[in-house]
């Protein structure tokens, strides 16, 4: 139960201390998640090598999917077509950051050593 806190707040999968993130983004700035390469408190690496992140992408991937079909699902008899697609649209720009940095979180979590 503690590793699923760890990945909430976003600290280290071994000391639970240290902050994976530097920042957590802007989507008004146009700024990604910021990653730290080590964790402060025990100096874990957390991208062990390139690619090592491609699969937090289809983490990424189901978890934007579940929430268009929970938009879908809330406002599919209250408004037209069009504009569904638009607040669908507009629903996975304004939570893309969070998948991004949810989904890597998982990752590092599900396949520390």
């Amino acid at each position: 139960m503690s590793n699923f806190k760890w990945v909430l707040s976003g600290t280290c999968p071994i000391c639970g201390k240290g902050k994976v993130f530097e920042t957590k983004g802007s989507l008004l700035r146009l700024k990604a998640p910021i990653m730290h390469e080590r964790c402060s408190e025990c100096n874990y690496k957390f991208d062990k090598e390139p690619g090592y992140f491609f699969g937090a992408m289809y983490i990424s991937y189901g978890m934007a999917i579940a929430e268009l079909v929970a938009v879908f699902l809330l406002i599919n008899w209250f408004i037209p077509l069009g504009w569904l697609f638009a607040i669908m649209l507009t629903a996975l720009i304004l939570t893309m950051f969070f998948n991004y940095r949810v989904s890597r979180l998982l990752w590092i979590h599900i396949f520390h050593e």
